[in-house]
């Protein structure tokens, strides 16, 4: 999508906008390709999925962390 299309009916700015979109590149989270005089923005799905999948496995250890200092408060 183009940073026009990303922002329309937002009122986050175009600036703001691609400013997190370089970051979310730099992350390898999407990339941008060339359109003319225009930046085109595509999701990168495997990276995407790599990082669904660490957040899930951080997930899992802090909720079994915080069950085991409930289990220790509550005894």
């Amino acid at each position: 999508m183009s940073i026009a299309r990303l922002t329309d009916g937002s009122d986050v700015t175009r600036q703001a906008v691609t400013k997190h979109l370089h970051v979310l590149a730099g992350a390898g989270l999407v990339r941008r390709r060339r359109r003319g005089r225009r930046s085109l923005w595509e999701l990168e799905p495997r990276q995407l999925e790599a990082a669904r999948r660490y957040l899930d496995a951080i997930s899992r250890r802090w909720d079994e962390t915080l069950g085991r200092l409930k289990a220790a408060v509550e005894d």
